[in-house]
């Protein structure tokens, strides 16, 4: 096992928002290298954008393993934090051939208030009112942005159409915040290195096993396809979502999942620099809604519970 660490994290608040803010941008970028791969499943582009994550970090992984004298029960929370973010890719992604695309980002938004339940009526760990209030403003941006495209008629039954993507979108939600919650309990004792290894690795065996399950093909056959797919494993993955990990510690899980809230926002600005596509009025009014509640929760933190640090 690692030495005992101190109690209170030693990176400052404001750095450490700057830092996750970041990475929700990095983590934003997805949507625009998914754009180019359309004939690529999602099971497939789960799978290997996860791999590649978990094969960049082992090197760094396999020496502080050894170095720390660490078991592999040391890491059943991570474990298990990489079969919820395989669940989160699967149910999110799947629901896009269902749902429309404004209903699967309204639902899967839903993964902050998912964070702030479990908290406070599971894990019983305190969330400040503010970040509470934050969270439900930011929602009602994502629904100004994305009002215009809902739609609630379900064709067929519960478990067939639009209803069916709704709740996979919803399932994916819930799925994201057991991700960022697992990811703060291994994050007590394991270092970002550590923790996001295991986590990549559990969900690419997962991903596989679906992908293999449902024949689907898993390697694309258009040379050009893995440029994009080195970008998704390079940005959004090792980049984003393992700064996500890294910001469970330093300013808790609520407020990472709340930073999530910015990716239909930020992806627009990207699909604007990138592709050159224009940014809806919609857009700009929800993001300054998304950005308010952001602020209120930010900049009016109250008191943290703090968390023992790790590494990094």
């Amino acid at each position: 096992m690692s030495p005992p660490r101190s109690s209170t994290s030693d990176t400052p608040f404001a750095l450490a928002t700057g830092v996750v803010l970041g990475g929700s941008l990095l983590a934003s970028s997805a949507a625009i290298w998914i754009r180019f791969l359309p004939g690529v499943s999602p099971l497939a582009i789960g799978f290997i954008r996860t791999c590649g994550a978990a094969i960049i970090f082992f090197p760094w992984f396999w020496r502080q393993r050894i170095e720390q004298g660490l078991s592999w029960h040391d890491f059943r929370y991570s474990v298990m934090a990489g079969i919820a973010l395989a669940l989160h890719f699967a149910t999110w992604i799947t629901s896009l051939r269902y749902t429309t695309v404004a209903n699967s980002v309204l639902f899967v938004s839903t993964h902050p208030m998912f964070v702030i339940a479990i908290s406070l009526l599971i894990l019983r760990i305190p969330v400040v009112r503010n970040q509470i209030v934050g969270a439900l403003i930011a929602l009602v941006g994502i629904i100004f942005i994305q009002w215009h495209d809902l739609d609630f008629s379900s064709s067929g039954g519960m478990f067939t159409g639009i209803t069916l993507g709704n709740m996979l979108a919803l399932a994916g939600g819930f799925f994201g915040a057991v991700y960022l919650l697992l990811g703060r309990e291994a994050r007590k004792t394991l270092s970002t290195v550590l923790h996001v290894e295991v986590t990549y690795a559990s969900a690419a065996v997962v991903l596989l096993c679906a992908a293999i399950f449902t024949k689907v093909q898993i390697a694309p056959p258009e040379a050009e396809a893995w440029l994009f797919l080195g970008l998704l494993i390079l940005l959004p993955t090792v980049g984003g979502h393992t700064i996500f990990n890294w910001g469970v510690h330093h300013i808790g899980a609520p407020l990472v999942a709340l930073f999530g809230l910015l990716e239909p926002v930020e992806s627009a600005l990207l699909a604007l620099i990138i592709l050159g596509e224009g940014v809806g009025v919609t857009t700009i009014i929800g993001g300054g809604i998304i950005l308010s509640g952001l602020s209120l929760a930010v900049w009016q933190p109250g008191v943290r519970t703090p968390v023992p640090p790790s590494h990094v």
